[in-house]
């Protein structure tokens, strides 16, 4: 089978692979499709470490196709969406209930083989059976969807708040569609990209704005830095009205700074709440999918092949829509 593997810094081949067997406690999964991340272009640019040689893709959905010994509640033919993230749960953070702070943390997709190939190998612990009437293709959008789930609860949002999301981008309509659902009376898109916040009209904002007109007079209960740009933190932090939040949510490079006011965090009673990955939340993710919450084929955006996909995380070729993905049609029997 061919597969997106990644090196070394710069380096993201399509390489031949055999088809995996399952070790014990581990599902082989006949990928149906995988989402494209920033993540993956952090992991090939070297901001963002991965294991050499590994396969890419964290974002995947499937059917088992074979079980290792040892998973007694998954059965063959089950479609399953994927959370990549693998905690040791032995550490002091893990012993906590914190396993998305594992300190032996492995992930699907950076430590350990992903999605962007046909068939992989997933410990069983990390599968959830899909929803009756959710496609595997929409599928793929649960793990980033789960990350904001988490994400917004981390922000405790009340009912009638006015919010605004900078980058709209995949993770920034979903936080959209989601403030709508959470009852958010005003829901302001930020973003330098006309399409972008077209799309967020689509889903569910009130206004949009960009970048430069954002920055006079906006007001919200709720900033939300979705962009992993720096040059929005500042910006969003600024608009926080007295009590209010400001959510980190976008992945910004190791070495990237902003500027902070302490004194207006100490006289407005500002809180800076940041979130990484969603623990437990995928079964969450994947209902608000399946309930139509949020809108899968609002998010899906280009169809790429593995040659398009190895461009897009080598930030090569034209700028495609997000959320890019890879579809395996899986033709011939599985040898």
């Amino acid at each position: 089978m061919k597969a997106l593997v990644y090196k070394q810094p710069g380096d993201v081949r399509i390489e031949e692979r055999e088809i995996p067997a399952p070790k014990p406690g581990e599902a082989l999964i006949r990928v149906a499709a995988a989402g494209l991340c920033g993540t993956d272009r952090h992991i090939a640019d070297g901001s963002y470490r991965g294991a050499p040689g590994i396969v890419l893709g964290h974002e995947l959905a499937g059917v088992v196709v074979e079980v290792g010994s040892g998973v007694r509640d998954l059965t063959v033919g089950t479609a399953v969406g994927v959370d990549p993230n693998l905690a040791c749960r032995a550490c002091e953070r893990c012993r906590a209930g914190k396993p998305h702070l594992c300190a032996n943390a492995q992930a699907v997709g950076v430590t350990r083989d992903g999605g962007l190939a046909p068939y992989v190998c997933v410990p069983a612990e990390l599968l959830a059976p899909l929803p009756a009437g959710l496609s595997p293709v929409h599928a793929i959008l649960g793990e980033p969807l789960s990350c904001v789930v988490h994400a917004l609860d981390r922000a405790e949002i009340k009912p009638g708040g006015r919010a605004a999301v900078w980058g709209l981008g995949t993770a920034g309509i979903m936080m959209i569609q989601l403030l709508k659902a959470l009852g958010q009376t005003r829901i302001v898109g930020v973003s330098h990209h006309e399409d972008h916040r077209r799309l967020a009209l689509r889903a569910g904002a009130t206004e949009v704005m960009t970048q430069e007109e954002a920055r006079i007079g906006l007001e919200v209960d709720l900033a939300v830095e979705a962009s992993g740009s720096p040059s929005a933190f500042g910006p969003a932090f600024d608009a926080l009205a007295p009590g209010g939040t400001l959510l980190v949510y976008g992945v910004m490079n190791p070495e990237d700074t902003v500027a902070l006011k302490p004194e207006a965090m100490f006289r407005k009673e500002l809180r800076i709440v940041a979130s990484y990955v969603g623990p437990s939340t995928l079964d969450r993710a994947l209902s608000l999918l399946s309930a139509g919450t949020v809108d899968a084929e609002l998010l899906l955006g280009d169809r790429l092949s593995l040659g398009e996909a190895r461009e897009w995380v080598l930030k090569q070729g034209p700028r495609r829509k997000a959320k890019a993905h890879v579809i395996f049609e899986h033709e011939e029997a599985m040898p």
